[in-house]
């Protein structure tokens, strides 16, 4: 086969797959809107490919069910988290200060209204669903991992054993995280800058030297 024709096939690959994943984020978002809006059990395929702007059938081309697009939509918050993270080891100066930095971002996503309706529907699934609960544990292991690698980094240690109570840093820490919104739902008057001060301290306690 001639180079010119395997490098018009290599591209044309390349542009099915950009067009396939722009899809099925196109769907995604699609979801996550009826999601929120109806709850997972009472958003149906129709009304999915209505938010998404395709037919139910291009669809399935995509997802073969409701519990596949929740699972996709765990996978790309997964996703975000690492690139988060990955994004904090890449910024100047101490681990410890891009952690304080993001502290404001996380604290204004973990009060979207929105983002919490789709977390607690996935939870709500993952509680009813195993093959879901599966889904949301593995995330779950994967970003405590992650978590453990760049807390260790952060209080310049090479290793995490030899950083004291490092699975409890790590359990405080993400507790404080998924629980913010659960408080915003409940106490829609929660402050703001009262709860970015909270995740200061918090950070600042996971990162103390023990005494």
């Amino acid at each position: 086969m001639p180079q010119v024709e395997r490098d018009g096939i290599a591209e044309r690959s390349c542009l099915e797959r950009t067009r396939n994943e722009s899809r099925r984020q196109q769907v995604l978002q699609g979801a996550t809107q009826c999601f929120c809006r109806h709850g997972f059990h009472n958003a149906s395929m129709a009304e999915i490919a209505k938010s998404a702007g395709m037919s139910v059938g291009h669809i399935y081309h995509y997802f073969e069910s409701k519990e596949a697009i929740i699972i996709a939509i765990v996978e790309s918050q997964q996703q975000e988290v690492l690139a988060l993270l990955d994004q904090v080891e890449r910024s100047p100066g101490s681990l410890a200060d891009a952690l304080l930095a993001e502290a404001a971002r996380g604290v204004d996503g973990c009060m979207d209204v929105a983002s919490t309706a789709l977390m607690l529907e996935v939870l709500a699934e993952a509680a009813r669903n195993p093959k879901v609960a599966e889904v949301v544990q593995a995330s779950d292991l994967v970003l405590r991992r992650r978590m453990r690698e760049v807390l260790t980094r952060a209080m310049g240690r090479a290793d995490p054993a030899s950083v004291p109570g490092i699975e409890d840093r790590i359990e405080s820490l993400f507790t404080l995280f998924q629980g913010i919104p659960v408080r915003a739902i409940r106490n829609p008057e929660l402050d703001r800058e009262r709860m970015v001060r909270i995740v200061h301290d918090t950070i600042r306690w996971i990162l103390r030297e023990p005494a």
